[in-house]
């Protein structure tokens, strides 16, 4: 087979490179793809594509570029995955037959440089062998990392990570010590709700004094509920309270371990709050949690402030009462003088078939299907104004391959006529050059397609949105209703919608025995 042949029928490589601590750096990333690029030029394979994961494990998949590789794979977007070792593509033996399994469904073969791995018997129990001493490894060492945490913790250590708000690392004993200004924070957060204050009012005020999380962001309420519950403020040191991660990797911090298993260690840090303050917000908490817990169920009025009475001009309220103890709630709507000496006699009506009336008239109104047409049209238009980049990205990589297209073209002419071996190397870099540009493009032009859902999908959304608000069970019904309707007016016989439709405004009148 002749060079020109071998460029043009080179199958398409795309790297993969990881390292998995904050500690390492770049350059354990350029060795490994040192030694896949040059892999990749013995054996003549073109490199159209590099994924790196800087400080992600591979004992989980929660990998960006990982996953946007597994995904370009699926689109045929090349025909091989190259990895220094296979401990870069995965070390959790259940992922990695998973994902091996995509790619091979995808066409896509996986290669290790060091690992010679051929796809014979031998290679498969290799193979399978390497996985267990990858996981191993990992485990092994997320398991000795532990021990020596769980030293330093007995000797009330920081054991890594941030320091809590208010305290800062002393570099020699490794212990705790208070930073003043950050201290002064935490006291006026713990003061302000022993006070009564909410969380609204302690955001504004911290934020408003200049105090800044230990990330130097604006506090926001789970911040504050992490330090009023961080039982280090009272002297406390603790560590291993929550649970592990999840098998999908996430952590929940507010789901804690049993008592038996958390360290903790009174007295052993400076504390910023008296015990006894801390056990009062503790306290006050919990009760908060359990009243809300009571409350909340309450009722939602999605007409609320747009209803009007037709006989005396007073607006209607929502009303929730029983009959007697043991009967259901009865909601409605009614005219806020009817309890008045002059006391208006206008309809109350219930909840529930006002909000239905009025949302299936709205649904009718705004997802009108002659509408359509033109929603597609503008959509269409606004995907475009926004992805005016990829567009120009777009124009950029179409001038290039056109540029290194005509070059193949103009080496190929020459080779072809002379025979010459000099211009082998540059019709190869061409290739390669060319294969890289294809898959650039390729990947814009689906983000496109993906950004833009064809007419019928669109359809079918439009009609389900339509559903859902005709029977309230769309979770932007009331932002809907504050945009679209202006006023509903109950006269005794008849109701009146007014609806506020882009510049202009129509009343739609009903009469109540029509009502469902």
């Amino acid at each position: 087979m002749s060079a020109l042949q071998t460029a043009q029928t080179a199958l398409r490589a795309a790297a993969y490179a990881r390292f998995s601590s904050e500690m390492q750096r770049d350059e354990s990333i350029d060795a490994q793809l040192r030694a896949i690029r040059a892999y990749c030029e013995k054996n003549g394979l073109l490199l159209v594509h590099e994924y790196i994961d800087r400080a992600h494990s591979a004992t989980n998949d929660q990998r960006p570029e990982f996953q946007q590789m597994i995904g370009d794979a699926k689109r045929g977007n090349f025909d091989l995955v190259i990895v220094h070792k296979l401990d870069r593509f995965s070390r959790n033996r259940y992922d990695s037959v998973i994902y091996r399994r995509q790619l091979k469904n995808a066409g896509v073969e996986l290669r290790s440089v060091l690992e010679n791995l051929d796809g014979s018997p031998e290679s498969i129990l290799l193979e399978s062998l390497l996985d267990g001493l990858n996981e191993f490894y990992a485990r092994n060492l997320a398991r000795e990392v532990q021990k020596g945490k769980k030293e330093n913790a007995l000797r009330a250590k920081h054991v890594g990570g941030l320091p809590p708000l208010g305290y800062r690392v002393n570099p020699e004993t490794m212990l705790l010590e208070i930073e003043p200004f950050e201290a002064q924070a935490v006291q006026l957060l713990f003061q302000m709700y022993l006070d009564g204050k909410g969380y609204t009012a302690i955001l504004n005020e911290l934020n408003r004094r200049g105090y800044r999380t230990k990330r130097g962001q604006p506090f926001g309420k789970n911040s504050l509920y992490e330090i009023l519950r961080n039982e280090k403020y009272a002297g406390t040191y603790t560590y291993n309270r929550t649970v592990s991660k999840s098998v999908s990797g996430k952590t929940n911090r507010h789901r804690l371990k049993p008592d038996d298993e958390i360290i903790r260690i009174p007295n052993a840090i400076p504390a910023l709050i008296s015990p006894q303050d801390f056990a009062a917000v503790q306290k006050k908490m919990n009760e908060r949690r359990h009243k809300t817990a009571r409350f909340k169920a309450k009722h939602v009025y999605l007409l609320s402030g747009k209803i009007t009475c037709g006989v005396c001009g007073s607006p209607y309220a929502g009303n929730a009462r029983k009959a007697r103890p043991d009967h259901p709630l009865y909601c409605s709507y009614r005219c806020t003088r009817r309890n008045a000496k002059t006391a208006c006699r206008n309809t109350e009506i219930r909840t529930q078939t006002l909000e239905n009336h009025v949302l299936s008239l709205l649904a009718n109104q705004v997802f009108d299907e002659v509408l359509l047409p033109e929603l597609y049209r503008r959509y269409a238009d606004f995907a475009a104004q926004k992805d005016e980049e990829g567009h120009r990205t777009l124009c950029t990589l179409s001038a290039r391959l056109d540029h290194v297209q005509s070059g193949i073209r103009n080496i190929v002419s020459v080779v072809v006529e002379t025979g010459s071996a000099a211009l082998n190397e540059k019709l190869r870099e061409l290739e390669t050059q060319k294969a890289a540009l294809e898959f650039e493009i390729r990947k814009i032009q689906e983000q496109q397609r993906d950004n833009l859902p064809d007419y019928e999908t669109l359809c079918a959304a439009f009609r389900k949105a339509k559903q859902l608000l005709q029977t309230g069970e769309l979770r932007c019904a009331q932002k809907v209703i504050d945009q679209y309707i202006e006023q509903v007016t109950l006269f005794p016989d008849r109701i009146q919608v007014e609806f506020r439709l882009g510049s202009f405004h129509q009343c739609v009148s009903t009469q109540k025995e029509l009502l469902p």
